[in-house]
This record gives structure tokens, sequence and C-alpha cells, in this order.
């Protein structure tokens, strides 16, 4: 068992991150850096850095073994270069990129002079390749300015390093050609690799800035690509809003509407039932308010549905016995000139559907019904079989009949014939809703002064159909 378990959170911290070579990798990348071209050029400068120890620490260790011979000069120098470059990598994984390649710059050059002075052009011309690192560090990191200035530095360097050696071959002229030849060739080298150097760094940075640029400006057209989506997302929401608020308003008028008629209903059958003194009276006033009360818990109700707050509970009746019970609420929506017409037997079979909401979508095409026969008529309820097992009521009225543009949007929710306020346009739609809910359907049949005609399809139970068989 650990002691605490902070050793526990290290451990796993641990082994989240990785161990070994990986772990390493990672940590030698990580340069506190935010500006990623900057974190670019510190990855260069670290693995130089990194080499160039690498090869100091080599030519010490086959000094110290008497491989290669070296002066206590050459030693000391070495040693310099070495404390030198660790103190560039400490600067720059501390985040001080422009230090560190000041510092490598200035001890490099440094270091030249002192070898130059020492030993002169001959001996240095070798090694002039890694010299040029210099001026490539400066180029790079430090601008135009440095790498310039550590060219001209380098140029004075070898023209120190070729007088040096001309006093040497003073009386050999031969040589001394040779050593006027190295110095031009040198200078030569070091300059042409500077143009070169500082045209591919210019092309490269008018390429940045033109990238930086052209990201601006993606960056400034989809902050007004945002804003203008956000804009229309604004306005469609509010486009929503109000088209929420003009159904809500459409159906509160037309609940309005109906609940008042039935409240005026129940008020006068309760005053009727409140001024009698006979018993009988009193019942039916009871049952006239009783009526009028389904009425108005249908079409709250009908919304209920239709806003699918409400749940279905299906349960399994024979819609005969259930409309026959319907008959005096059927008979209480329609005037003394309209007749009522059911026919029921023989019944069909059961169904598996809500019976409130079965009541409530009859209760629906009767006063549909009712509306279009302001002037009397019929209205029937017909019970039969339809194909496929399923059970047909077919629900007729006399009434005024509808044309084809009415029809066909018939059952579209809140669309509505009736004067404002005087329906909520839902009844067929919340029909058509639950009727297709249950796996059955509806159609409508309607003309012109011919009167309408819906047909309602239900599947019948399953024990109806196996009894059947």
């Amino acid at each position: 068992m650990p002691p605490s378990d902070a050793p526990m959170h290290d451990s796993a911290h641990l082994e989240n991150s990785g161990t070994g070579a990986p772990l390493l990798l990672r940590r030698w990348r990580a340069i506190p850096l935010e500006d990623p071209d900057e974190r670019l050029n510190a990855a260069m400068l670290q693995t130089v850095l990194a080499l160039s120890i690498l090869l100091q620490l080599g030519n010490l260790a086959l000094a110290w073994f008497g491989a290669i011979g070296i002066d206590r000069l050459a030693l000391g120098m070495a040693g310099f270069n070495v404390a030198t470059l660790l103190a560039c990598l400490a600067l720059l994984r501390r985040g001080a990129l422009a230090w560190s390649a000041g510092l490598f710059i200035s001890a490099s050059l440094t270091l030249l002079t002192l070898a130059y002075l020492r030993w002169g052009l001959a001996l240095q011309a070798p090694q002039q390749l890694l010299q040029l690192v210099p001026v490539l560090i400066g180029g790079a990191l430090l601008g135009r300015g440095a790498m310039w200035a550590t060219v001209a530095w380098l140029v004075v360097l070898v023209a120190v390093g070729g007088w040096r050696d001309a006093t040497v071959f003073m009386h050999r002229p031969q040589q001394l050609v040779l050593v006027g030849s190295r110095v031009i060739g040198s200078i030569a080298g070091f300059g042409l690799t500077a143009f070169v150097l500082d045209q591919a760094l210019a092309s490269l940075r008018e390429s940045l800035a033109l990238a930086r640029q052209r990201g601006h400006e993606l960056a400034r057209s989809r902050d007004r690509l945002q804003l203008e989506m956000q804009e229309k997302e604004r306005q469609r929401d509010q486009l929503v809003h109000a088209q929420k608020m003009e159904s809500v308003g459409r159906v509160a008028s037309g609940v309005a509407h109906d609940f008042n008629h039935l409240l005026t209903l129940m008020l006068g059958h309760a005053a009727r039932g409140r001024a009698t003194t006979s018993l009988e009276d009193a019942h039916e006033a009871l049952i006239d308010v009783e009526s009028a009360a389904r009425r108005a818990s249908a079409v709250s109700r009908r919304l209920l549905d239709f806003s699918r707050m409400e749940e279905a509970r299906p349960e399994i009746f024979d819609p005969a016995e259930v409309i026959e019970a319907m008959r005096p609420m059927l008979r209480q929506s329609f005037g003394p000139g309209i007749a009522l017409e059911l026919a029921l037997q023989p019944s069909p079979g059961l169904v598996r559907f809500d019976r409130a909401q079965f009541e409530l979508i009859l209760l629906g095409l009767a006063a549909n019904s009712g509306y279009a026969m302001a002037e009397g008529g019929r209205f029937g309820i017909a019970l039969g079989h339809a194909s496929g097992g399923m059970l047909e009521i077919t629900v007729t009225d006399t009434g005024c009949g509808m044309d084809e543009a009415v029809r066909e949007r018939a059952l579209e929710p809140f669309f509505t014939t009736k004067p404002a306020g005087q329906g909520t346009g839902l009844g067929l739609a919340v029909a058509a809703n639950l009727v297709q809910a249950a796996g059955g359907g509806i159609a409508l049949d309607s003309a012109p002064g011919q009167g309408a005609t819906v047909r309602i399809t239900l599947p019948l139970a399953a024990r109806t159909l196996r009894g059947g068989a």
C-alpha cells in the first residue's frame, strides 16, 4: 500500500504522459513560445546547439585520449565553446530565443576571431562551411541586419587571416598567390551565400506576410459570416415565435368561443334547474349541464391531443356500444331541425383505441356537420367491415358540402372556413393524427351542395379476428 495519494497521482501522470524516449522527446520539443513561427525557429536552433555540443565534446574526447593533437589554447577555446553552447541552450529552453541566438553568434565570432589570429586563413579554410552557421542563424532568427553584420565580420576575419598567412610566406611568391586566391574565394563564398540566403529569406518573409494578411482577411470574413448567421438565426427565431403566437392566438380565440358557448349553455341549464320546483325538470337540467360539461371537456381534450401533451390510453371496446351511449350527447349537439341516424347493428367487432379520443373525434365531426346544416338536415353514423381486417366508421351529413380547394386542406391543422373566433381548425386534423397513429386511415368525400362523408378505418382487435375465424 502506498504511503499517500501523491505518489499514485504522479505515477498515473507519468503513465498517461508516456515514459522513456517518447516522454523525453516531448519535453525536448516543449519550448515555451506562443508564436508558431518562433517555435519552429527555436526547434532549429536547439538542434544546431545540440549538434555543436556533441561535436565539441567529441573533439575534447579525442584530444583527451591522444587521438588528435591539440594545444592548450584550442583546448580552452573548446571548453569555452561548450560552456557557451550550454548557456545558449538554457536560454532557449526558457523561451529567450533572441538572447540565445545573439549569444551563439557573438560567441562563435569571438572564437573565430581568436582562431584566425592564432592560426591564420590556411588552417580555417577546411572549416569555413561550418563558419556559415552563424550567418544562417543570424539571417533566420535575427533578421537581415544581423546576417550582413555577421558576414562583414567574417570578411574582416578572412582578411586578417590572409594577412597573417602572407606575413609567413612573404618571400615565397607562389604561396602569396595561393593566399590571395583563398582570401578572394572565401570572401566571394561568404558574400554569395549571404546574398542567396537574403533573397530566399526576403521571399519567404513576403510569402508569410501575404499568408498572414490572407489569414486575417479570412478571419474577418469568417466573423462577418458568423454575425450574418447569428442575425439570420435571430430573425428565424423571431419568425417562428411570431408564427407560434399567431397559432396560439387562433387556437385561443376558437377555444374561447367554444367555451363561452358551452358555459352559456351550462348557466342556462343551471338557472332553469334552480328556477323549477319539479324534481324531474331539475334532473333533466342537471343532465343537460353534464352534457355541456362533457362537450367542454372534449374541446379541451382536442387541444391537448393536438399538442401531444396528453398520451393516449388505448383499450379494447365495441364501437357500436360507445356510439349508442353517446346518442344523448350527439343529440344535444344539433338543433331540432337535424335528424340523428345511427346504423350500428350488427356490430362489426372490437377495436383497440383510446375511448375518450374516439368520442371526441365523433363529437368534433358532429360539431362540423351541425355548422354545415344551419337550415337542418340529417347526420348519420354507420359501422361496417373494410378490407384487410379493418372496421369502417362512416359519418355523413346533408350539409352545404365543400369544394375541391377546401376539401384538400380540410385535414390541415388550424385550417377552418368558419369566421374568426368561431373555430379552431383542429377537429379533422386531430382526428387524422389519432387515427393514423393507431394504424388506421381517414378519407373525406364532399362536393358543394351534396353534403360530406368521412370514412374512418381502424384495425379490428386481435381477439375479434380470432373469434371471427
